[in-house]
């Protein structure tokens, strides 16, 4: 944390002014108020010096340089290093995943460490091992070098590999989101226009249950049995008793005239 103005407990101190001047060793009151005479802030910056040493200065733009000069002393850790592991009866489809994470790290500067591990009677096939890891090897000789030699101790076998100068990172692929949708509109608008053809023009759609349409048909069935305002039971009942008095007062001219009448209904209606 660092100690500006009255923060500062120090008794003397020595101060540097806003143009780089050497004021010499003075009070810190005497200091702190040749800088309120400036408006400015007195900041200590080396506190273990004897005596400490304070600038006068803005405190902001103190701020914005030391974070400036942090930022460009900021060294990456390329040298870490990374592990990846497999077996003898490791896949091939496994084997690539393996692959593609090691030259990730390769690519980012980083050692890695490829260990074949054996399991029980694995250990009597050391050359299966040595197999997968020649593999993983041969798939990543344009970015790596295996360092050293392959040796085995224990249940592992161990290859180091080291990355190639001048070996850039994998660049990241940026998800368009935007590209996506214009996919999915067209879509869209082709089920619409399918919906479209099916839908007949000027008829309106029932009720999800199709109850209000079987209504309309029971009350106009009703409408047309009820003319003489009876009961529909009732009425059937009379026109069978109207049907029986009609065929004892039908003559032959009457009978070939409903026939003729019932030929042109069925003509009608094909």
């Amino acid at each position: 944390m660092t100690l500006i103005n009255e923060r500062i407990r120090y008794g003397q101190v020595r101060v540097i002014d806003d143009q780089n001047n050497q004021l010499g060793i003075l009070d810190t009151r005497e200091a702190l108020n040749i800088a309120r005479e400036r408006e400015l802030d007195l900041i200590l910056v080396a506190e273990k010096a004897q005596p400490p040493v304070c600038r006068i200065m803005n405190y902001g733009k103190f701020k914005y340089e030391k974070s400036k000069r942090d930022k460009g002393n900021k060294k990456v850790t390329a040298n870490e290093l990374k592990m990846v592991r497999l077996h003898p009866r490791t896949g091939v489809h496994d084997r690539q995943i393996l692959e593609r994470h090691a030259e990730k790290f390769l690519r980012s500067g980083h050692k890695v460490r490829v260990v074949c591990q054996f399991r029980g009677r694995e250990n009597a096939h050391p050359q299966i091992g040595r197999a997968q890891l020649d593999a993983v090897a041969a798939a990543l000789e344009e970015v790596a070098t295996v360092e050293g030699t392959i040796n085995k101790q224990g249940r592992d076998m161990t290859m180091f590999m080291v990355p190639k100068p001048g070996v850039k990172p994998i660049p990241k692929i940026a998800k368009d989101t935007r590209k996506n949708q214009s996919n999915i509109l067209p879509e869209i608008e082709e089920i619409d226009d399918e919906l479209d053809v099916y839908s007949a023009p000027g008829v309106e759609d029932d009720d999800e249950d199709g109850d209000d349409a079987h209504v309309d048909e029971i009350e106009i069935e009703g409408e047309e049995g009820e003319s003489d305002g009876d009961e529909p039971d009732d009425f059937e009942i009379e026109a069978d008793d109207a049907e029986e008095d009609a065929t004892e007062d039908v003559t032959e001219e009457d009978a070939t005239e409903i026939v003729n009448n019932v030929e042109e209904d069925k003509g009608a209606q094909a």
